[in-house]
C-alpha cells in the first residue's frame, strides 16, 4: 500500500505508483542483549566510573553515533553523552565488541534529526525536555517516559524512541502491529512505539492546482466493493487508509522516437489537467495518389471536459487521438497527388477534415478545439528533387525579378526624361509668354507716349493758330490789308503753266 502514495516533485508530474521504493528501510532501536546480573553491572560500573560506558549505556546508544570527546569529568559522574538521531543506524557485533554503523541523515524519511538521548550517570539517566524514551524493567513491563525526567537506571533498560514529523502538505502513514493503519495529515508528529507500531513513513500530499484533478479508488465495506470518486483542485489531497490513486499510462513522446511520434506508455502520471492543452504529432509514411511518401506534421489543441466519460470510454485518449488523426490524414492525402496536395494544404487546418478525430474525442470526453498544419516532410530522394525544383523556381523568379527591375529602371528613366522635357517646354513657353508680355507693354507704352505727344502738338498748334488768328484780327481791326500782307511774302516755288487747253498737273512733293 505504501507504494500507492509515492509522488514526484519534478515538473509537477506524478511518478508511477508501482515504482518500487529505493529508500532503505527505517531501522528502529534494537536491543542487543539482556541486561547482565546486578552484581556484574555493579562491578563494571565501579571499574569504569570515569571512562567506560556500561552495558546499559551501550544498549541505550545502540542507535546513535559514537560519543564526542569527553568533557572534563567530575568525580563519580559518568561522561555526559549529547547525541542526536541525525546518523541513526543499528549497531552490529564484530569480534565480540560493539561497533556503531553510521548512515547519512534521511530528511525525506520524516525522522526528526534533532532527537537527543539525554545523558547518564552511574545510577541515573536524565531525559531532556521534549524527548521520550522506552523504559523496561526486569519483569518485561515497558513504559514511556517523557522529559524532563530523571530515571533510576539500576535493573532497567532504556531505549530511545524515533520521532517522526510531517509538515504542511505532508502526512504520516502509521501502520500498527494489529494490521490497522492511520494517516496523520501535517502538521503532525508521532513517536514510534515498537509495542504498538509496525512502521511509520512520511509521504507528500497531492498538491492540486486549479483545473487539476485526481481519480481516487476506495475499498468499501463489502469484500468486492470498490468505489471511485474524483477530487478537483485547488486542494491538498491526503488519501485515507485503503484508498489509492488511478495511474494513467498514455501515449507520449519518447527520446528515441524520430520527430514528434508518440509511443505507448511514455506518459505515466496521476494528475489530470482540465485546462486546454496541445501536442505535436507527426504522421509518418503517408502515401499520395502518385506514390509520393510524406510526413505530415500537425499540432492538436484539445481540452478534457468529462472525466467520467473518459474513464469509461478509453484507457489512453492520446493514443486514440493519434490513431484517429492518422486515419484522417491518410484518407485526405491518399486522394491527392503531390501537386494537388500542395495546393490544398489549407484544408488540413479545417476541423471538417478530421471527422474521426473529432468524433473519437467526443466519445472520450474531450473537445478538439483546432488542428494546425505545421508542414510536411519527404524522403531524402524526393526531398532532393523538391529542393532542386525549388532552387530552379527560385532562380527563375530571381532572374525574372532582376529583369523586371531592369525594365522598371528603364521605364523610370524614360518617365523622368519625358518629365524633364515637359518641364523644359513649360519653362520655354513661360519665357516666350513673358517676352511677349514685355513687348506688348513696351508697344502700349510707346503708343500712349506718341498719342500724348500728338495731343500735345495739336494743342500747341491750335494755340499757335489761335494766337495768329487773334493777331490778324487785331491787324484787320487796325485797317491793315491782310491780303496784301499775306501775299507779300515770296513763295517757295513758282509754277507757270502755259498753253491754250486745260492742263493736267501732277506734283510729287517730297516731305
Amino acid at each position: 500500500m505504501a507504494a500507492s502514495y509515492k509522488y514526484s516533485k519534478k515538473a509537477g508530474a506524478v511518478q508511477d505508483a508501482m515504482v518500487p521504493r529505493n529508500e532503505p528501510p527505517i531501522h528502529q532501536a534494537a536491543v542487543l542483549s539482556a541486561p547482565a546480573p546486578q552484581q556484574a553491572m555493579m562491578r563494571q560500573s565501579v571499574a569504569a566510573m570515569s571512562s567506560v560506558v556500561t552495558e546499559d549505556e551501550a544498549v541505550f546508544h545502540a542507535d546513535g553515533p559514537p560519543p564526542p570527546p569527553a568533557a572534563p569529568k567530575r568525580r563519580g559522574v559518568a561522561p555526559v553523552l549529547n547525541r542526536t538521531r541525525a546518523n541513526m543506524a543499528p549497531p552490529v557485533l564484530a569480534g565480540g565488541g560493539l561497533v556503531q554503523q553510521h548512515a547519512p541523515p534521511q530528511p525525506e524519511s520524516g525522522i526528526d534529526p534533532h532527537v537527543r538521548n539525554g545523558w547518564s550517570t552511574m545510577f541515573f539517566h536524565t531525559v531532556e525536555e521534549g524527548q521520550q524514551v522506552l523504559v523496561s524493567d526486569r519483569r518485561g513491563r515497558v513504559k514511556i517516559v517523557a522529559g524532563p525526567r530523571r530515571i533510576w537506571r539500576w535493573g532497567k533498560r532504556i531505549r530511545s524512541m524515533s520521532h517522526y514529523v510531517a509538515h504542511p502538505a505532508e502526512f504520516l502513514i502509521v501502520r500498527f502491529r494489529d494490521g490497522g493503519q492511520e494517516h496523520l495529515q501535517g502538521p503532525a508528529h508521532c513517536w514510534f512505539d515498537p509495542r504498538v507500531h509496525l512502521a511509520i513513513e512520511k509521504e507528500d500530499a497531492v498538491q492540486l492546482s486549479a483545473k487539476e484533478a485526481v481519480v481516487v479508488y476506495a475499498k468499501g465495506s463489502a469484500e468486492e466493493e470498490v468505489s471511485r470518486r474524483i477530487v478537483h483542485g485547488p486542494a491538498t489531497f491526503v488519501p485515507e487508509p485503503g484508498e489509492w490513486l488511478h495511474t494513467f499510462r498514455w501515449h507520449g513522446p519518447s527520446p528515441d522516437a524520430v520527430g514528434f511520434q508518440k509511443v505507448p506508455g511514455a506518459l505515466v502520471f496521476q494528475k489530470l489537467w482540465l485546462m486546454p492543452d496541445q501536442m505535436y504529432h507527426d504522421v509518418a509514411d503517408v502515401r499520395t495518389a502518385d506514390d509520393a511518401v510524406l510526413t505530415i506534421r500537425l499540432m492538436l489543441f484539445f481540452e478534457l471536459v468529462d472525466i467520467e466519460r473518459m474513464l469509461v470510454a478509453t484507457h489512453d485518449p492520446i493514443g486514440d487521438f493519434v490513431n484517429a488523426a492518422t486515419s484522417d490524414v491518410v484518407d485526405f492525402v491518399g486522394r491527392c497527388t503531390l501537386d494537388s496536395f500542395k495546393s490544398k494544404t489549407e484544408a488540413l487546418n479545417d476541423l471538417g477534415t478530421y471527422r474521426q478525430l473529432v468524433s473519437r474525442a467526443e466519445q472520450c470526453g474531450y473537445r478538439i478545439d483546432k488542428v494546425v498544419y505545421r508542414g510536411y516532410g519527404a524522403p531524402p530522394a524526393l526531398q532532393r528533387l523538391h529542393d532542386e525544383a525549388s532552387e530552379s523556381r527560385v532562380r527563375l523568379q530571381l532572374e525574372r525579378a532582376t529583369e523586371q527591375q531592369a525594365q522598371e529602371l528603364e521605364d523610370f528613366k524614360l518617365d523622368r526624361s519625358l518629365a524633364r522635357a515637359a518641364k523644359e517646354r513649360e519653362r520655354l513657353s513661360a519665357e516666350a509668354q513673358h517676352k511677349l508680355a514685355l513687348a506688348e507693354q513696351q508697344y502700349e507704352s510707346a503708343r500712349r507716349r506718341r498719342k500724348l505727344d500728338a495731343d500735345q502738338a495739336e494743342i500747341l498748334s491750335a494755340a499757335a493758330q489761335e494766337r495768329e488768328r487773334k493777331h490778324y484780327t487785331e491787324l484787320a481791326g487796325m485797317g491793315v490789308d491782310l491780303t496784301a500782307l499775306l501775299t507779300k511774302v515770296s513763295p517757295d516755288h513758282v509754277l507757270e503753266v502755259r498753253g491754250g487747253g486745260t492742263p493736267h498737273v501732277h506734283l510729287n512733293r517730297d516731305e
